[in-house]
């Protein structure tokens, strides 16, 4: 038995918000939408950073991947497969001028080790993104990127641009609940 396969994660979604995320393909009714940190109906956590919308799905300081962590990696993967076909790996050492280079060089920042994407053709680019874990103090995650096409789409890059901070904690899905009054985005 790994170690992967005795951990659990310090935090993961609700299994009502990761069945609303398979269930919706990746890209849950007004995810799109959103202006401002929220809830979605489900309970999916969404992170607005300027033009991204992170969906935090786990979060752990071990150094193995935690079974559950990684059984919703492959359901969120099965779920994007199904509606956009196979994902494509983001070569995250890759040096660009446009886009593309903008948004690795934000994931570089937040330490991403392995980033699968997807295209949603005519409504956004879809990333599954794991990152820190390479410094105790810095706990790795897991976490679903919904970003404009022109950030992943090697065809149709973007303008190069000043991504946003994609980093993330637990403290800031906390605060989610926190101030949640009931309502959804």
């Amino acid at each position: 038995m790994t170690a992967a396969e005795t951990t659990s994660p310090e935090w993961i979604v609700p299994e009502l918000a990761r069945s609303t995320l398979v269930r919706a393909q990746g890209v849950p009714d007004g995810l799109l939408d959103a202006t401002h940190d929220g809830s979605l109906a489900g309970g999916v956590p969404v992170l607005v950073r300027g033009e991204a919308r992170i969906v935090p799905l786990a979060q752990w300081s071990t150094g193995d991947v935690p079974a559950d962590a990684d059984d919703l990696w492959h359901a969120v993967s099965a779920a994007c497969l199904h509606r956009a076909g196979t994902w494509s790996l983001l070569d995250l050492d890759a040096e660009r001028d446009d886009a593309i280079g903008s948004y690795t060089s934000a994931l570089r920042r937040v330490g991403a080790s392995r980033v699968r994407y997807w295209i949603y053709v005519g409504q956004a680019g879809v990333a599954l993104v794991r990152a820190g874990g390479r410094t105790p103090d810095a706990p790795a995650t897991l976490a679903l990127h919904v970003v404009p096409e022109g950030w992943l789409f090697h065809r149709a890059p973007g303008e190069r641009n000043d991504a946003p901070d994609l980093g993330w904690s637990l403290r800031d899905v906390v605060a989610l609940s926190d101030h949640d009054r009931g309502f959804s985005l």
